[in-house]
């Protein structure tokens, strides 16, 4: 073989598997507040989340404050499903690729349709289990969820290829939990997260020809985490919740397959850190009436952890790629109403800010600052058996998307330029058992 061919297919790999790895440590973090999923609760849902750390209306507690456990009438086990209906409008704004010549840097517009809709609808699946251990002082509960992940496929030849065409994040959280009521009107609780992350991303990579390289990367990990609650109810009326969840550090394992016109040409293994924020919730629940219940809640955000992306490679130096993620919070209010010993409704409103900023903001995650207006409902079948429904509309403001990305060679690059327009609709349902 010829030494200088084989030293620039060596170069080639290694620059496009550096690049292909910094994405998929980004689409892990790049949706904000569209990839970290708030919907574990059903009931929640219907008021927009507002005092969900302290209303502790059902064993769903578990994940927004365990100390709520202790509230409860007794053992109680719920599961439930969310489907989330995700849409996004891309327009092209002038994306382009470039390549330096001796005789200056050549700029051509990039081809392609707007993609399509990236979004199918998704399930989004929870459950829980509280159980008294101890005169209901003392109580143990086990939460599983998926608080964070993201799916999207673009048209493989639409004009943001260069950037992405499919993302496929998923987690999965095992939560067992503890609860103890100090006394009348104090209780405390906490849990381990144990989280698993898993990642596939596909994106085009610009040779400068009409061929692109197709890079397929893969990655997962396991970690652990932990959160902490504390539950007040000064008076019968009133409660407030404080709740923290401590930031979540993977190392992701990663692969990246590259191809060009059907024939794979290298595997480059590699590892990326992720670290997933940790997150203050502070709720309010009065009841104002037996019947009428108002709730507030606030959310704080550690995002400004994320600032950069650093990739290593064995024998290689790290490759570091700026994010500049900001803290962000949310703030809800709600309200719920019980109709009879049989039916409930609620409805709610959150502000939902987004982290990412703009000239870092991905066609991944094209995200932005979210509206959120929900309505639920709650019908006993039984003494023992309730069902709950939600839906939620949520507005998403117009994001600008303006990134580079790196070209198979040190001479290549592509700016992919656009506008993202979009929205999700949510559908759930649960089925919840007192013993």
């Amino acid at each position: 073989m010829d030494p200088m061919k084989h030293a620039a297919r060596l170069s080639l790999a290694s620059a496009v598997a550096t690049s292909a790895l910094a994405l998929l440590a980004g689409a892990q973090t790049a949706s904000a507040a569209g990839f970290y999923i708030k919907e574990q609760s059903v009931t929640g849902l219907g008021r927009a989340f507002a005092g969900e750390s302290a209303i502790t209306e059902d064993a769903s507690t578990i994940f927004f404050n365990p100390a709520g456990m202790t509230r409860l009438d007794g053992a109680e086990a719920t599961a439930g499903v969310h489907l989330l209906l995700p849409r996004a409008d891309m327009e092209n704004k002038g994306s382009s690729t470039s390549a330096r010549t001796p005789l200056g840097t050549v700029t051509r517009p990039t081809g392609g349709g707007d993609g399509g809709n990236p979004y199918d609808p998704t399930p989004v699946p929870n459950a829980y289990f509280a159980y008294p251990v101890l005169n209901k002082d003392l109580w143990v509960g086990l939460g599983i969820s998926a608080p964070f992940g993201l799916a999207n496929k673009y048209q493989a030849d639409w004009f943001g290829r260069y950037d992405s065409i499919e993302t496929d994040l998923l987690t999965l959280n095992i939560a067992p939990s503890v609860a103890y009521k100090v006394n009348s009107w104090i209780s405390i609780g906490g849990g381990v997260d144990i989280q698993y992350a898993d990642a596939k991303l596909t994106n085009a990579v610009y040779t400068g020809t009409a061929s692109d390289i197709l890079s397929d990367v893969e990655g997962n990990d396991w970690t652990f985490g932990y959160n902490v609650g504390v539950l007040f109810e000064p008076i019968p009326t009133t409660r407030i919740g404080i709740h923290y969840r401590s930031r979540m550090e993977h190392t992701l394992d990663g692969s990246v397959k590259l191809s060009r016109g059907g024939t794979t040409f290298n595997n480059t293994p590699g590892t990326a850190d992720l670290n997933l924020p940790d997150i203050i919730a502070v709720g309010f629940a009065h009841e104002v009436t037996p019947k009428l219940t108002l709730m507030a809640e606030y959310n704080w955000y550690g995002w400004s952890n994320f600032e950069e992306i650093r990739v290593k490679r064995p024998g290689l130096p790290d490759q570091v790629v700026g994010q500049n993620y900001e803290d962000t919070f949310s703030a809800a209010i709600g309200a719920q109403y019980k109709i009879d010993d049989t039916w409930t409704v609620r409805g709610g409103f959150q502000y939902d800010e987004t982290p990412t900023v703009d000239n870092f903001r991905s066609t991944r995650t094209p995200d932005g600052d979210r509206y959120w207006l929900t309505t639920g409902a709650s019908y006993a079948l039984t003494e023992n058996f309730t069902i709950d429904v939600a839906y939620a509309h949520i507005f998403i403001e117009d994001a600008d998307i303006n990134t580079q990305q790196a070209g198979a060679a040190p001479v290549l690059s592509t700016n992919t330029r656009a506008t993202s327009e979009g929205s999700v609709d949510i559908i759930s349902a649960a089925l919840r058992y007192k013993f």
